[in-house]
């Protein structure tokens, strides 16, 4: 017993070391890139408000195209649906609407600017305990994680049967697909995620999280719900490929 407190002690400060280096270096990476799209949003800007006010300089044009070519992988969703349709329709209408979509973007970015700029510096108490239990987190799902096939690998090799194990199994994989949806749904509510047919995916995603307290009524239906788990993440997936297709213009 006291090797294996050692060994996950030892592993524990080793996790938190790694982590804590991560969490920093991810912080530097998303500040450098969050730098690179506000540069390249500047520069579209300004290339945007002179072909409005120039309509028919043809040079502008081409230069706000080959622009847009040039820093299509830093944009926006909504901002490549606008410039598809400028592309389509030609319509200077589609640049007001692009430059609108352009200035709440970098405003967001500045936002997360702002916030990453001052996790290290920030010296209140609030921001020292979260710099100090972030690394835990991952940890913690990580020991969780084990104690949760241990006890899955006993509960399993304890079984007489077959189909008892098969239950079992089946009961364990929706555990840890209802888990999984957890942590989907704590990261949309997280990231204030808005999307179309909401309430639909919320109640997708509901029957995901409690699928699995069927098995109170019957083992059997352990497999009934492990099946309708992945129909339903089948159904999400699927959903997630629907593009919007509205554009709003400015007259």
């Amino acid at each position: 017993m006291t090797l294996v407190i050692i060994i996950a002690g030892t592993s524990t400060i080793w996790m938190y070391k790694e982590f804590k280096e991560m969490i920093n270096q991810n912080n530097k990476a998303k500040i450098n890139n969050i730098n690179e799209k506000i540069k390249v949003y500047s520069q579209l800007q300004a290339s945007t408000a002179g072909l409005l006010h120039d309509k028919g300089h043809r040079e502008l044009k081409v230069i706000l195209i080959n622009k847009i070519g040039d820093f299509s992988p830093f944009l926006s969703e909504d901002v490549r649906r606008v410039v598809r349709d400028y592309y389509r329709y030609g319509d200077s209408a589609y640049l007001e609407t692009m430059l609108a979509f352009i200035e709440v973007d970098v405003r967001k970015l500045e936002e997360d600017k702002k916030r990453l700029s001052e996790y290290n510096s920030n010296t209140d108490v609030e921001g020292f305990i979260k710099r100090l239990s972030d690394p835990f987190k991952p940890i913690m799902m990580i020991w969780l994680l084990v104690w949760f096939l241990l006890l899955g690998y006993i509960k399993y090799q304890s079984q007489d049967t077959w189909y008892s194990k098969l239950f079992v199994g089946s009961f364990l994989t929706s555990i840890f697909i209802s888990a999984i949806a957890v942590l989907a749904v704590l990261s949309l509510l997280k990231s204030n995620v808005r999307y179309k047919r909401r309430t639909y995916k919320w109640f997708v995603f509901g029957y995901i999280i409690f699928s699995p307290v069927l098995i109170f009524i019957h083992d059997a239906l352990s497999i009934f719900s492990l099946v309708t788990q992945i129909i339903g993440l089948y159904l999400l997936i699927r959903l997630q490929k629907i593009k919007k297709n509205m554009i709003i213009t400015f007259d």
